[in-house]
């Protein structure tokens, strides 16, 4: 669904109770990079299109409480943003849970186009972790260029 060739899966090892995997997708939104990037840096909004998430609450500038159901039961932490430079970049990690953390990258091809780079690291194994972050990117699409139509 709008993948690029560049598109993997890469799995390591890590500390807990099985292997790390990071999976990347990136997506062409038809939307101006500035536009895309609000769209992602409404941390509360991340639900919308980040399906396992719900409740995401601003503890402060950098720390979000939310809720996750990632396999079937809730669970509850700390979403800290770790880097966070306008319109290029928005980088995260769980304070929960170290393993988990992400990355979105925008990149604008032209005006009214942007490519838009997802990275996120888990112990889900690797299909499922690359068909959650096609998912994601998918509904971001929808999603930002909905409500870019409405401006």
């Amino acid at each position: 669904m709008g993948a690029s060739p560049s598109d993997q899966v890469i799995q390591g090892s890590g500390s807990t109770s099985g292997p790390v995997n990071a999976a990347r997708k990136s997506i062409v939104v038809n939307v101006p990079v500035e536009r895309a990037y609000q769209q992602w840096a409404q941390v509360e909004n991340l639900p919308k299109f980040i399906t396992p998430l719900r409740d995401v609450r601003r503890l402060d500038d950098t720390r979000f409480s939310c809720t996750w159901h990632p396999d079937g039961e809730d669970r509850q932490g700390v979403l800290h943003i770790v880097i966070q430079i306008p319109c290029r970049r928005i980088a995260w990690r769980m304070l929960s849970d170290p393993v988990m953390s992400g990355v979105v990258k925008f990149a604008p091809r032209s005006k009214q186009e942007t490519e838009v780079t997802l990275k996120i690291r888990s112990v889900l194994d690797p299909s499922t972790l690359s068909l959650s972050l096609e998912e994601y990117i998918g509904n971001f699409k929808r999603l930002v260029e909905k409500e870019d139509a409405k401006k």
